[in-house]
C-alpha cells in the first residue's frame, strides 16, 4: 500500500536523488494527475457536497431535527436561562426553583403568577430552524460563487495529506468572511418572514427576551426575582448575526461529509473528475 512521504523524508529522497537514478514518483507512486486537475477535483467534490447539503438543511426539519445542526437560542440567552432555572428563592417561607418559575408558576397566596416560558422557547427554536431551513436553499449559488472563485494552492496536500475534511476545512478558512456577508441577508429575510402564529421569528425572539426579563423584573416584597436569584436581566443579541453564523457552521458540517465520503466511497463520485482524482486514494 502506498503512503505518504514526510516532508523530511523527502528532503532524504532529493538528495539520494542528486546522487542515483532514483525519482520522487518512484517513492511516492505517479498519481497521473496534473495540479488542475487536483484543483478541479476538489472543487467539483466542493460543489457536490454544497449541493446536497442545501438540499438536504433546505427541507422542513433539515435542520431542526438534526441534532448536530439545530440551531438552539443565542449563547448569552441560553446561557441566562439555563443559570435562572438551576437557581432557587425563598419568599415568605416558601422556596421556589428558577425552573418552576421559568416553566410557569402561580401561588395566590404569594401573590405570585407568571406564565410559562417553555412552550415558546420551544416554539421559538422551531421557528429559528424553519428560516434557517427557508434560507438554506437560497445558499447553494452563494456557495459555489466561492468555491469557483478561490484560489487553491498546494491541492496534492489537500488531496492525499490524510485528512479527510481537507478541502471544507480550506473553503472554510478562506471564505466564511464573504459567505457570512452574501448570506446574512438570507437568513435575516427569512426571520422576518417565517412565521411563529402570526407573529415574524425576530419580533417573537424579541418578544420572548422581553417576557423573560419580566420574570427576572417581577416583584417580591421591596426585591425582585432576578435579584433574589443573583440573575440579571439580558439583551436580545442580533439574531440575524447569530442565526447566520450557525447556519453556515451546519452547513460547512454537512459539506465536510460530502467530502468524506466522497474519498472514501467510490459511488458517491457522480462525474469523471471526481472518479478520476478521487480514485487515487483508492490505492493510498
Amino acid at each position: 500500500m502506498k503512503k505518504l512521504i514526510p516532508a523530511l523524508s523527502l528532503l532524504a529522497i532529493f538528495s539520494l536523488s542528486s546522487c542515483e537514478d532514483v525519482s520522487v514518483d518512484d517513492i511516492l507512486g505517479s498519481t497521473n494527475l496534473t495540479d488542475e486537475e487536483i484543483v478541479e477535483g476538489l472543487k467539483s467534490a466542493l460543489i457536490v457536497g454544497t449541493d446536497t447539503s442545501t438540499a438536504t438543511l433546505g427541507k422542513e426539519d433539515g435542520y431542526y431535527q438534526d441534532l448536530a445542526v439545530r440551531i438552539l437560542l443565542p449563547t448569552e440567552v441560553q446561557t441566562s436561562i439555563t443559570n435562572f432555572k438551576a437557581k432557587s428563592i425563598t419568599y415568605l417561607g416558601v422556596t421556589i426553583t428558577g425552573d418552576q418559575l421559568y416553566n410557569g408558576y402561580s401561588n395566590p397566596l404569594l401573590g405570585i403568577n407568571i406564565p410559562g416560558l417553555k412552550s415558546k422557547e420551544d416554539e421559538l427554536i422551531k421557528g429559528i430552524n424553519r428560516a434557517a431551513e427557508d434560507a438554506a436553499t437560497t445558499a447553494g449559488p452563494i456557495f459555489v460563487d466561492a468555491i469557483t472563485d478561490i484560489t487553491i494552492v498546494d491541492g496534492f496536500n489537500i488531496l492525499f495529506g490524510g485528512d479527510s475534511t481537507a478541502a471544507t476545512s480550506y473553503l472554510k478558512t478562506r471564505t466564511q468572511a464573504t459567505l457570512f456577508n452574501k448570506y446574512e441577508p438570507k437568513i435575516d429575510a427569512s426571520l422576518k418572514s417565517v412565521k411563529i402564529g402570526n407573529s415574524s421569528v425576530v419580533d417573537e425572539y424579541e418578544a420572548f427576551v422581553q417576557s423573560y426579563n419580566n420574570i427576572l423584573n417581577t416583584s417580591l416584597g421591596i426585591t425582585t426575582i432576578g435579584q433574589l436569584a443573583g440573575v440579571n436581566t439580558i439583551a436580545a443579541a442580533d439574531l440575524s448575526v447569530y442565526s447566520t453564523e450557525r447556519g453556515l457552521d451546519g452547513l460547512f458540517l454537512k459539506v465536510s461529509e460530502e467530502e468524506r465520503d466522497i474519498r472514501s466511497n467510490p459511488l458517491a463520485r457522480v462525474n469523471a473528475i471526481l472518479q478520476k482524482v478521487f480514485g487515487q486514494l483508492d490505492n493510498k
